[in-house]
């Protein structure tokens, strides 16, 4: 007889364990009903009787548990609650995957236009160097219809001035650019002619805003990488409900 009661009590305590929403009792209703409940509730129906059974399935949720098949009376108010603080971290976790998901399509659109940036400064500051050198070439002509010096002599000035400089050697280097025309501008600018000087300051300025332009680019560029990094680690984070609610 002991065995047999041993054998009931650890089966009704196996299905108290599935009991849920705070739920860790089974009822045992007059009717030989059992049921899932909780502590409070077992001890109305000991305390009362019949007339706690009824105020236990009056007051509770009276839906069945699916993993044991029995009724349970939990209170609804308990799932209620839950499920609104289910809802608010999917309404938030939903808002924010939104925010991130916007933040990467900015991020990517961000640096599709920077590569039509980095396109158009090229070209412009192409067009700024080719001016300057058509500026000297044409100051060049003029020096030498006023000196009487032959026009290739006063070239192969430039093209020494310019060896010289490391200007020639340092294309790969666009960082070094201004300064070297900057020297170069500062050398002449006490000579009998100032074209070289002219040259120099224009150069420099060109290359200066060029190197300056490259720069916020670079920035920009690396902003929006990490910008679009962040977004999408947001993006592919868990939230409470994302793959339930969608």
């Amino acid at each position: 007889m002991a065995l047999k009661s041993t054998i009931a009590d650890n089966h009704l305590s196996s299905l108290a364990k599935k009991g849920r929403y705070g739920d860790t009792e089974i009822l045992r209703f007059s009717g030989g009903e059992r049921a899932h409940g909780n502590i409070k509730e077992k001890a109305l129906i000991n305390m009362y009787g019949q007339q706690g059974e009824q105020m236990v399935k009056a007051a509770g949720s009276g839906s069945t548990n699916p993993s044991t098949g029995l009724q349970e009376y939990f209170d609804p108010f308990t799932i209620a609650t839950l499920g609104l603080g289910v809802y608010a971290a999917w309404r938030g976790g939903k808002t924010a995957s939104s925010q991130a998901r916007y933040e990467s399509q900015a991020s990517a659109e961000g640096l599709r236009s920077l590569e039509g940036a980095s396109e158009q400064l090229e070209t412009a500051v192409g067009t700024r160097r080719l001016a300057a050198e058509q500026d000297y070439s044409m100051g060049v002509d003029q020096l030498s219809a006023e000196t009487g010096i032959a026009k290739e002599d006063l070239t192969k000035q430039t093209e020494e001035t310019i060896q010289k400089s490391g200007l020639a050697t340092s294309g790969s280097i666009e960082e070094e650019r201004s300064g070297m025309w900057k020297r170069i501008q500062s050398a002449f600018g006490r000579g009998k002619s100032n074209l070289m000087a002219d040259l120099g300051k224009k150069m420099g300025d060109i290359e200066g805003w060029y190197e300056g332009e490259k720069a916020r680019i670079k920035s920009e560029r690396a902003k929006f990488e990490r910008m679009g990094k962040l977004a999408q680690e947001q993006e592919d984070a868990w939230y409470l409900g994302k793959n339930l609610f969608g």
